[in-house]
């Protein structure tokens, strides 16, 4: 099985190519509310099909994952905070893709 190396709240963990969120939640002992945020480059993906291998995704590309639950204390390691939360409120693909608004082009 390949695997690849990502960070995860800050810890550097190998994940198997074809995990999901929900594994991925269940295998870090994350609530079952936290949603599944991807960081790559100037990208910021949140993931709402949980059940669909990551590397089926956008976010299967990123190197960087936080776990954020719903009134969560503001945690300024977590780009674009108001985007995600807008982007959780109404979910309506497998993913929500959008440019992480402290970078530039």
């Amino acid at each position: 099985m390949e695997t690849r190396w990502a960070t995860v709240d800050g810890v550097r963990v190998r994940l198997p190519e074809n995990v999901t969120a929900d594994q991925l939640r269940d295998a870090l002992y994350k609530p079952e509310d936290a949603v599944l945020i991807g960081v790559t480059g100037d990208l910021v993906t949140v993931v709402h099909e949980e059940e669909r291998p990551l590397s089926e995704l956008i976010a299967g590309c990123a190197d960087t994952y936080y776990f954020r639950r719903d009134g969560e204390l503001e945690r300024t390691d977590i780009p674009a905070i108001s985007e995600i939360e807008t982007a959780t409120d109404d979910p309506t693909q497998d993913e929500t893709t959008f440019q992480r608004p402290d970078v530039n082009p």
